[in-house]
């Protein structure tokens, strides 16, 4: 039997949680479809060619209207990086039209330009993954929304949070990160050890909270608390104009010198990190929830986060973790901290409780069915 051909087109050069959680899926989707992906020249690419071929490009052009990444101040300068790789965009589509492709995914919304151009070569369906939270209220936002609901034929957003970012006058399907193979074996916790592990993981940025973090960790540690935290991740390679301008979201290195914070680097292996940690933190400036929080439900951690308002079902405060409102707020992320720090047994409690919470709603089997059907529904 013919297998249909499917071509992600993946916007970032760099490891991150979307490439990541794109890879659960695809070795999945592998055994099933013919798989085809465009990316920008790096990490991204050289892991995507387990699953397909792969066309390297200089980049993909892009429009940012997430409510971190939007256009203001400064910012703006970005555009002409997005203006300079529309010709390479172009291009990419034009020699990609040799293949036979039967739908196109696209990874991001960010990807609004490249999306625009595709249209013109591929009378295909295009399907739209939607992972970061979308800036709505603005003018921008309201005519991409407009544009959606014209020319993309389905949207699939990664938890209710993402999906109302996108407002109601968009069809958008829920279909939830998920782990293709998810552990058998968890790390038994013994209350009673002399430190408590606190992990990361994630790009280095500021906007990510690891900055707050690192500054909490550094004041327990000075307050004579046994308290040690893990990183796993790496710095973003900026690109001329974020060092020209100096608008890296790069922390500094110098935060990295405590002898209490152990860097484990890019990793592999999730049980390399999560058999490390008792509580995942993830105090980010997004108001939404990394990846991470998810494997950590899996390996029963719970995490600590930073959300102003959770419409999710992926998250509850005081049940599968602890969350503060207000990014930054180092008062309160200290205060959840020593919270578990205190009470050893609520890390047992809460991460058996965030195990439930994921085995059910990012059951693997569930949310690649609902992705297969939205498949066949678009070839037929």
């Amino acid at each position: 039997m013919k297998k249909n051909s499917i071509l992600f087109v993946h916007p970032i050069s760099q490891f991150s949680g979307s490439l990541k959680s794109l890879e659960e899926y695809l070795k999945l989707l592998k055994k099933k479809y013919n798989l085809y992906f465009i990316a920008p020249s790096g990490i991204s690419a050289e892991r995507l060619r387990k699953y397909g071929d792969v066309t390297c490009v200089n980049g993909l052009s892009k429009f940012d209207n997430s409510q971190i990444g939007y256009y203001r101040g400064i910012r703006w300068i970005l555009i002409f990086r997005e203006l300079f790789l529309l010709l390479p965009t172009i291009i990419s589509a034009y020699k990609l039209k040799k293949i036979n492709i039967d739908i196109i995914h696209f990874n991001e919304i960010t990807l609004i330009p490249t999306i625009f151009i595709f249209k013109f070569f591929f009378k295909v369906p295009f399907v739209l993954h939607c992972r970061i939270l979308f800036k709505n209220d603005n003018f921008f936002g309201k005519k991409i929304i407009n544009y959606l609901k014209i020319n993309v034929n389905q949207i699939i957003a990664i938890d209710n949070d993402v999906k109302k970012s996108l407002t109601k006058k968009l069809k958008v399907s829920v279909i939830r990160n998920i782990l293709a193979k998810v552990p058998k074996k968890y790390l038994k916790k013994k209350e009673n050890k002399k430190y408590i592990n606190i992990g990361y993981m994630g790009s280095f940025l500021k906007y990510k909270g690891l900055e707050d973090l690192i500054k909490v960790i550094e004041t327990m540690v000075s307050e004579n608390y046994n308290i040690k935290l893990y990183l796993a991740g790496s710095f973003i390679n900026n690109n001329f104009l974020f060092n020209f301008f100096n608008i890296s979201n790069n922390i500094k290195l110098d935060f990295l010198k405590s002898k209490n914070i152990i860097s484990l680097g890019h990793i592999n292996t999730l049980e390399k990190f999560y058999s490390k940690i008792d509580v995942l933190c993830f105090p980010s400036y997004l108001n939404a929830l990394g990846r991470q929080v998810i494997e950590a439900g899996f390996y029963k951690i719970p995490s600590i986060v930073c959300l102003e308002k959770n419409n999710s079902d992926s998250f509850f405060n005081k049940s599968t973790g602890l969350s503060f409102k207000r990014p930054g707020d180092l008062i309160k992320l200290k205060k959840n901290i020593i919270y578990f720090y205190i009470n050893r047994s609520e890390i047992d409690r809460m991460g058996n409780n965030a195990h439930k919470l994921m085995s059910t709603n990012f059951n693997n089997k569930t949310n690649f069915t609902k992705l297969e059907n939205i498949y066949k529904l678009l070839l037929n």
